[in-house]
């Protein structure tokens, strides 16, 4: 009951009141001081259902703006693109922009999650362009250069030039 996502009437939020204080505060905040015994009721039970039926009862941001006011660990789910514009993806620097050759503009990209002082990490630079690598992955298979340059006329895998006619798949 207290550590899962549940539907509202607009999306979702996840509920994660492990701990019996989080897990209190939610019901005294909802004033269902009665479901506080009953934190680790089975799946599929009579209690599930009625939290569910709480969490219907408000929008998203009701239920964003109840856990600003209630210490219990609840948080809206985001869509990737709510995520990726998050305050909180933004301070860790989470998305980077690259220049990518044979792309109109940047690309961008995830950054490097661990943040550490003394050794940060940093994007070592661009992808590869398309089909740069074919030839020496193939190879690496044990393919033939001659079956290589059938597998490039076939059209069945791109090798070193279609990068270089500004092909960019991302």
């Amino acid at each position: 009951v207290c550590y899962r996502p549940y539907a509202c009437s607009d999306g979702w939020v996840t509920l994660g009141a492990l701990e019996p204080k989080f897990w209190q505060a939610w019901c005294r905040g909802v004033g269902r001081e009665d479901l506080i015994e009953r934190q680790f009721d089975a799946p599929g039970s009579e209690t599930h259902a009625e939290v569910e039926r709480i969490f219907l009862g408000r929008t998203r941001d009701e239920w964003t703006e109840f856990a600003s006011n209630h210490d219990c660990c609840l948080e809206p789910l985001l869509d990737l693109d709510e995520a990726l514009d998050s305050e909180l993806v933004r301070a860790r620097e989470m998305i980077v922009e690259l220049d990518q050759p044979g792309a109109e503009r940047p690309v961008r990209q995830l950054g490097v999650p661990v943040k550490l002082g003394r050794t940060p990490g940093a994007p070592q630079g661009p992808g590869p362009v398309l089909g740069e690598h074919t030839h020496e992955v193939l190879e690496a298979l044990g393919y033939s250069a001659g079956e290589v340059e059938e597998l490039e006329a076939a059209g069945a895998v791109a090798g070193p030039a279609a990068g270089k006619r500004g092909s960019f798949m991302a």
